[in-house]
């Protein structure tokens, strides 16, 4: 009997264990997904704009629209993502971005991650 309740205890820990190293991993995973999408969706939407022969992006709008379009398909994760847009200016090929992706963990606690971008075209 004492056998019994100190293995179920050993298994409730393991199990402990894992779930919390799952949630870890979860949550450092979406962090360097929306990391690099968003930084790589900056770039490319920057550079898109001043591109040569370019009648893509002709306004802000346009620019936010496009940066949108790329974002949403370099993210694979099934998080909410939500775009700020705290700047932009199509002529300049300036874009600052605050993009967050709120996500559910295995126990069912929702937790948001936020990451802020900004590009100046050269």
């Amino acid at each position: 009997m004492k056998q019994f309740i100190t293995i179920i205890g050993i298994a409730v820990i393991v199990t402990l264990i894992s779930l919390t190293l799952l949630s870890e991993q979860s949550r450092a995973s979406r962090q360097d997904e929306l990391e690099k999408a968003v930084s790589g969706a900056v770039k490319q939407t920057v550079k898109a704009s001043h591109a040569d022969g370019q009648t893509d992006i002709t306004s802000d709008k346009e620019m936010v629209a496009h940066f949108i379009n790329v974002v949403s398909y370099n993210i694979k994760s099934d998080g909410k993502i939500s775009v700020k847009v705290m700047g932009v200016n199509y002529k300049e090929g300036l874009l600052d971005v605050k993009v967050s992706e709120t996500f559910k963990y295995v126990n069912g606690r929702e937790k948001t991650i936020t990451v802020r971008k900004c590009a100046i075209y050269e």
